[in-house]
């Protein structure tokens, strides 16, 4: 049968628009994610910069509000667009024990549901006092906009979350908060969704969303590869320790880039001053935490990750020094955290100096 297309002229007579064409033919402007309807349309609040949902002491503000909301009372019902001045509810008083309340959106059309009213309005609805509280139910037709949480008398004033679902214009990109709230009907491949909790925008490839972008990889591709450097020149003397020791607590920090993975170069001159003297060793060693030398040990030095002086088996050359450096990387790092590292140096016999002392950690990908 044929239909009134919407904004025709008419000399006289038809067309006649009833309610239920015009809200059918206007829900090609919203969002139908989350509904299988084909005259359906996703409900929610129109996301904005400034709170939907306010609670100061005991008094809740349900702000002005765009909105939309597609009761399914029927799949031909469509979806009806919402603007619904600011107004005030009293949270009521608290009792023995806690209790959960809720608000809700709603729409009541007597054409649709028989309910006798025609009008759209918030609805504060009361939980039951409990040691674990449950927030009621949200009844048919409507969604839920915030949480109270009223705690037993004495417990202090009660506390709001804004748990509302978001609706955009068809098209647009759909925020959410968690990947529970991702929408797996009324999508068409190429619908994309911002979730707020991983800062990552996801496309549904028309079987599953997939992410396209976000944040930490943005940071990653462009954060530096310079991560720290630490020089000195001052001279470490009468080396005699065979074991691994910081002398000095020289070294610098680092926060670990994305990849979880630095290059580390380090190195010194290190010097043999005796005939009786043989090799040292400058080594290196990454620790958890922002003071060099300080936090659990990540990643120990071994005589492999070393600048080294050998001793001769000439006496004629054996004393003399070198100055190099060395590179290691270092994996399995917790992106983010804070780590640092803390050169070290002993000897395999005699005594030894180490002097120009540097360090520098490279993000590795």
């Amino acid at each position: 049968m044929p239909a009134d297309p919407l904004f025709i002229n008419a000399s006289s007579g038809a067309p006649s628009y009833t309610s239920a064409e015009l809200r059918r033919g206007l829900g090609v402007l919203v969002s139908q994610a989350g509904t299988a309807d084909r005259f359906g349309a996703r409900s929610g609040v129109h996301p904005s910069g400034s709170a939907a949902l306010t609670l100061s002491g005991f008094t809740l503000t349900v702000q002005h509000i765009q909105a939309v909301v597609y009761p399914a009372a029927s799949a031909t019902q469509g979806p009806y667009l919402v603007q619904l001045p600011a107004h005030t509810y009293t949270v009521p008083a608290a009792s023995a024990q806690p209790r959960k309340d809720i608000v809700v959106m709603r729409v009541r059309d007597n054409d649709e549901d028989g309910s006798g009213e025609r009008d759209a309005d918030s609805v504060y609805l009361t939980g039951t006092a409990a040691p674990s509280p449950v927030e009621p139910s949200v009844p048919a037709g409507m969604f839920r906009m915030g949480t109270i949480d009223v705690p037993a008398t004495g417990g202090g004033n009660p506390t709001l979350t804004f748990n509302s679902p978001y609706t955009v214009a068809l098209g647009g990109i759909l925020p959410v908060r968690v990947a529970g709230e991702l929408p797996t009907t009324g999508l068409h491949e190429g619908s994309y969704a911002d979730r707020w909790d991983n800062d990552t925008l996801y496309r549904w490839t028309g079987s599953a969303w997939q992410a396209v972008a976000s944040n930490a990889a943005y940071n990653a591709a462009f954060e530096p590869d310079a991560l720290g450097y630490a020089g000195t020149g001052t001279n470490v003397t009468g080396v005699t320790s065979t074991t691994f020791e910081p002398g000095t607590s020289f070294g610098t920090s680092f926060v670990a880039p994305a990849s979880g993975s630095v290059l580390i170069t380090f190195g010194g001159l290190v010097r043999i001053t005796a005939t009786t003297d043989e090799t040292v060793l400058l080594g290196m060693q990454v620790r958890t935490g922002g003071t060099v030398g300080s936090g659990t040990v990540f990643s120990a030095a071994s005589d492999v990750d070393t600048v080294r002086h050998r001793k001769s088996t000439t006496a004629s050359n054996s004393i003399g020094e070198t100055q190099a450096s060395y590179q290691t990387r270092v994996t399995g790092l917790t992106a983010g955290s804070t780590y640092n590292v803390q050169l070290l140096h002993r000897v395999t016999g005699g005594t030894g100096t180490i002097s120009n002392r540097r360090v520098s950690i490279q993000r590795w990908n």
